[in-house]
């Protein structure tokens, strides 16, 4: 009765051990996946950084893009109320002149 005392206590503490030793190894993996959560996250924060500096130059590109078109409009408005006939041959001369020229660069 005293051998088998002892051997339930060896075996408690041998399963007290092992159910450690599991909760160890477990604790470890969990905190390299939290690591590796924290890496990713830090990168998504990195890239969503510089897609928006990316956007906002995009929006200062179009932006600027806008006001030069705008510029030449009324440029071209202040020309035809000019009410020269050679302006508005120029102008469809140098329309076909660029539709002819994207034309064979597409073809």
């Amino acid at each position: 009765m005293v051998e088998n005392r002892f051997s339930n206590v060896y075996t408690r503490h041998t399963n007290y051990s092992y159910v450690e030793e599991q909760n160890e190894e477990r604790t470890q993996q969990l905190d390299l996946k939290v690591k590796k959560l924290k890496n990713i996250i830090i990168e998504i924060g990195n890239e969503t950084r510089r897609q928006n500096e990316d956007l906002k130059n995009y929006d200062r590109a179009m932006n600027h893009a806008s006001d030069l078109v705008n510029h030449t409009r009324r440029r071209v408005q202040l020309l035809f109320k000019s009410g020269s006939w050679k302006i508005y041959y120029y102008l469809i001369i140098f329309s076909l002149f660029i539709f002819l020229v994207i034309y064979l660069i597409i073809k």
